[in-house]
């Protein structure tokens, strides 16, 4: 028997308050690539080096000790499945259940929504986990034909779609399950985007609309070179769509929360995107949160690009790893350099988990 999930239980959030305040103690937030596979050769994608060589992940039983690693640190808010295309894993739902059965609040998985068995694996992964929330999110890059031409696929846009319509037809059975789109600002779509992120909402009304902004070493590194002010507009548009209620965002408990953290945090990207330095927030990557790549290297963040240690060395026990020296001589690194990058995840974390955003939180906090 299916029991309903407990998902909507504020009181499941307390434990991570105090982080705001602490610094040190277990990750709250892992971003895990479980494969390099990819169906795709998306242009922008900073991962393609591994994409291109399908680097396969880590296997089950070894996701299994790093779940009971973190279960062993402290309760994990965010896992991330991160890739390639995490669906090439027929195994996605054992991965995801090493980390449910333990306490996960929160798994997002994003996806080129192209994968046959998409459907069948999320259905597996919401039931299996009825106390985690699944958020699904499937990626655009613009309208059919630009979208095509950066994905390199012939009508990939339109199968998306059906996809995200597939995954809301899900959603009416799977109470833990959250369908959003997820767009990614580049020169060549720029121009266009915001349009187009009205029209996906108005044709798919997803639960909430992820910007990213194109970062680190594309594939074609000529779409990096965004205009902020092309930026700010979809930015711009997503509050819009919020404010009249069509974007409701993830039904999750302190929802509205996130929708404020959000705002703030576009802010603060826009502002580093224009070369701002007056918009600097102490990074929390690597302390709250880390990047754990398909070989098991284990990083503080996607962009730095400087490891923390190898998960292989110590059988994926990640506590061997994050209270080692060499952790802690990364931390101190990040704090003195005044480390700072536009990585969406990590900028979320500095929003959230910063006392002195707090009164800017309530501001912008939806009434």
């Amino acid at each position: 028997m299916y029991r309903k999930s407990n998902h909507l239980n504020a009181a499941r959030y307390l434990p991570f308050v105090s982080r705001a305040l602490r610094r040190r103690g277990a990750p709250l937030h892992l971003t895990l690539f479980v494969t390099g596979a990819c169906n795709l050769r998306c242009r922008h994608c900073f991962h393609w080096k591994e994409v291109a060589d399908s680097v396969p992940g880590p296997s089950v039983e070894k996701i299994q000790n790093l779940a009971a690693s973190c279960e062993r640190m402290g309760p994990l808010l965010w896992v991330s499945f991160g890739g390639g295309e995490p669906f090439l894993r027929r195994d996605l739902p054992k991965l995801a259940e090493a980390f449910g059965s333990r306490g996960l609040r929160h798994l997002a998985i994003p996806t080129n929504g192209l994968i046959e068995r998409q459907h069948e694996l999320v259905e597996e992964i919401c039931r299996s986990n009825p106390d985690c929330y699944v958020s699904v999110s499937v990626s655009f890059d613009g309208p059919p034909k630009i979208h095509d031409e950066i994905r390199q696929i012939s009508g990939g846009h339109e199968k998306s779609m059906q996809a995200v319509r597939a995954f809301q037809a899900q959603k009416a059975k799977l109470p833990n399950l959250g369908v959003g789109v997820i767009l990614t600002v580049t020169r060549e779509n720029q121009d266009e985007l915001a349009e187009h992120m009205e029209f996906l909402v108005k044709e798919l009304s997803p639960d909430n609309t992820t910007i990213n902004l194109a970062r680190g070493t594309a594939l074609d590194e000529a779409l990096l070179e965004v205009d902020p002010e092309r930026y700010a507009e979809v930015v711009a548009t997503k509050n819009r769509l919020v404010e009249e209620n069509r974007i409701p965002y993830f039904d999750f408990p302190l929802g509205r929360l996130a929708v404020a953290r959000d705002r703030l945090m576009y802010e603060h990207i826009e502002g580093l995107a224009r070369g701002s330095k007056q918009t600097h927030l102490d990074c929390t990557a690597g302390s709250l949160s880390a990047v754990i790549f398909e070989d098991g290297s284990l990083h503080p963040c996607e962009i730095l690009g400087k490891s923390m240690g190898n998960l292989n060395d110590v059988d994926w026990d990640l506590e061997k790893l994050w209270k080692a020296p060499l952790a802690d001589a990364l931390r101190t690194e990040i704090r003195a350099t005044r480390c700072s990058c536009t990585w969406e995840c990590a900028q979320a974390d500095n929003v959230l988990f910063n006392p002195r955003k707090w009164p800017g939180l309530l501001k912008a906090y939806p009434r």
